[in-house]
């Protein structure tokens, strides 16, 4: 077995998927392939040590946010591994995305998540649902960030590109990632719908979800979101709840598609802000 294998096995069997990342791992000439197998060994032991102090702090949020905000939260065993494997979603957000979720698992309707990325805040929801039967339905591209429109005025330079028109493709995550997470927790896939194209075509397809009770809207620009959150207008009882991200963060079109949505449907949401340290999103109560 090559080298490369050696090290790929290890660190799947410790839950890490190996990427080429340019210049992360040194090793000196002339070392021996035992040698570097130890040295990287080591490695990701310490990586899993450091991993494992991670759930630990995840846990202690979980504590804090359940005492002075989110008192009706649950707790489910096991979820500090899915809040502490997150990318680019906080752990705090990820918290008020789980309350947001049970609550609207008071009303009739699916789960849906609108862009996936790598798959992260899918694997923790799949997880919160594993025991129901609602369907969960994953809408995404699968080519990263679409062109952006004039709403989109950048306000975080979050790759350093220089410009917003430079983060269209960005972003981009195989189907295959997405679904190797959702197999890690044994969701099952008699239960999910893969909704793969941009929104505003793949919305308008005839097998699209006829109610739904939750949304995670993390589609970043202006378009996009406005079209998801008008789609969930049409299918969401009293009770259902959304949890759209970026707001004020990256892209000044997030915020503006969610406070134009909320302001033209006249009092039937009810938008509620995180506390100041939890994150940039909102969550969207649908109310009649």
């Amino acid at each position: 077995m090559s080298l490369k294998h050696v090290i790929r096995d290890l660190a799947r069997s410790i839950g890490y998927e190996i990427r080429r990342i340019p210049d992360v791992v040194r090793v000196e000439a002339g070392t021996s392939s035992e040698q570097e197998t130890t040295t990287l060994r080591d490695r990701l032991a310490l990586s899993e040590t450091m991993r494992q102090i991670h759930r630990r702090d995840t846990i202690e949020i979980e504590d804090l946010l359940r005492m002075v905000a989110l008192p009706d939260l649950p707790k489910r065993a096991g979820r500090e591994a899915q809040l502490a494997d997150l990318i680019g979603t906080n752990v705090c957000e990820g918290l008020y995305l789980v309350d947001a979720l049970h609550k609207a698992l008071r009303v009739p309707g699916d789960i849906c998540e609108f862009g996936v990325a790598q798959g992260a805040t899918s694997q923790l929801i799949a997880s919160e649902i594993m025991s129901t039967d609602r369907a969960f339905w994953l809408f995404d591209s699968f080519e990263g960030l679409p062109a952006p429109t004039k709403e989109d005025r950048l306000i975080d330079d979050i790759f350093d590109l220089g410009s917003m028109a430079k983060y269209q493709g960005t972003m981009m995550s195989p189907e295959t990632e997405v679904l190797g997470r959702l197999d890690k927790v044994k969701f099952p896939r008699e239960r999910l719908r893969i909704m793969k194209g941009w929104v505003n075509e793949s919305i308008k397809r005839p097998d699209v979800p006829k109610q739904v009770a939750f949304a995670y809207v993390d589609f970043d620009f202006y378009e996009p979101i406005k079209d998801a959150l008008h789609f969930l207008d049409q299918r969401m009882l009293p009770g259902a709840h959304a949890v759209v991200d970026d707001y004020g963060f990256f892209s000044e079109g997030a915020q503006l598609a969610v406070d134009e949505f909320v302001a033209a449907m006249d009092g039937r949401w009810k938008l509620s802000k995180p506390l100041p340290f939890a994150g940039h999103f909102v969550t969207l109560e649908k109310l009649r």
